[in-house]
């Protein structure tokens, strides 16, 4: 069929087919629409444990090919059992007829057939999967998780956080010196994270956590010094300025605006350049970076 709809009335008119969609039809809708991945909601799947032999995986949920997993209590892997190494977590879809084995899951060392469900294990999965995190344990006690940056599903439905990450410098009193002929990070002591980016204002650097199109805003206020050049830096992009041109007494504010393509784990910061012949002054730094 070259075309065809869905949740019509199941009386065989039309694409309203008789007797009812089936499993597939319905998977085709999560993908289409989804994709594969951890949704926004309740707590992410967020995993801890490090230090100890239980691996703690927080509420949440996620699409693994089609099929819906939710966790609504903290489940929990215990490690204790396993060698030293590196290992997957993984979401499996097992659509085999029998058990698969995996090297610990939360009921074991299986995921039963026709289910969904969380697992510890040292290659990838025969069966459909996401991969959350990558688990480092040492004599079965986890000595290091690291989240996997594209995790996410292309939808992550309905967030209370905003789209917007950000990184302020100013309103706690802080101020950047910007020695001349010299590119320096724009650092602040204020930031906040955003659904798809996570900043850190201590070292300047976003850090994106989907693959896509980001829009990055960046505001800065420099001191009332007229001499020479003003540069704002953003992935190789230089916006330049001739001081003189928008420095005055009252008014010393440059912009610049760009839109960037990023990966998963791939990072954004901003570099700010003078070449007035002393350190100028940034007492003011307003960076967004928005996902399109």
């Amino acid at each position: 069929m070259a075309e065809q709809s869905m949740f019509w009335p199941t009386t065989g008119t039309g694409d309203g087919v008789s007797g009812g969609y089936n499993e597939t039809r319905l998977k085709d809708i999560w993908k289409a629409t989804i994709g594969s991945g951890v949704l926004k909601y309740l707590n992410d799947l967020a995993v801890t444990g490090s230090g100890t032999s239980n691996l703690a995986i927080a509420t949440g949920a996620a699409v693994v090919s089609g099929y819906l997993y939710e966790n609504n209590t903290s489940a929990t892997i215990t490690t204790g059992t396993l060698s030293t190494g590196s290992y997957g977590l993984y979401i499996i879809a097992n659509e085999s007829a029998g058990s698969l084995t995996v090297s610990r899951s939360v009921a074991g060392t299986t995921v039963g057939t026709k289910t969904v469900r969380l697992a510890l294990n040292g290659s990838a999965p025969t069966q459909p999967y996401i991969q959350i995190a990558t688990v480092g344990t040492s004599a079965g006690v986890i000595s290091s998780i690291t989240m996997t940056n594209d995790r996410w599903s292309i939808q992550r439905g309905v967030s209370n956080n905003s789209n917007l990450a950000t990184i302020l410098l100013g309103p706690l009193g802080d101020t950047l010196n910007v020695t001349t002929s010299t590119s320096t990070t724009v650092t602040a002591l204020y930031g906040t994270d955003s659904d798809y980016v996570d900043a850190d204002p201590s070292t300047g650097v976003f850090t994106v956590q989907q693959a896509g199109v980001y829009a990055v805003f960046v505001q800065i206020d420099w001191d009332t010094n007229t001499s020479n050049r003003r540069q704002i830096i953003v992935d190789n992009f230089v916006c330049q300025l001739t001081a003189a041109s928008f420095i005055t007494a009252s008014q010393q504010n440059q912009q610049s605006f760009l839109l960037v393509q990023k990966a998963a784990g791939e990072t954004i910061s901003v570099q700010v350049w003078q070449d007035s012949g002393s350190t100028r002054v940034v007492d003011y730094a307003y960076i967004h970076v928005t996902r399109l």
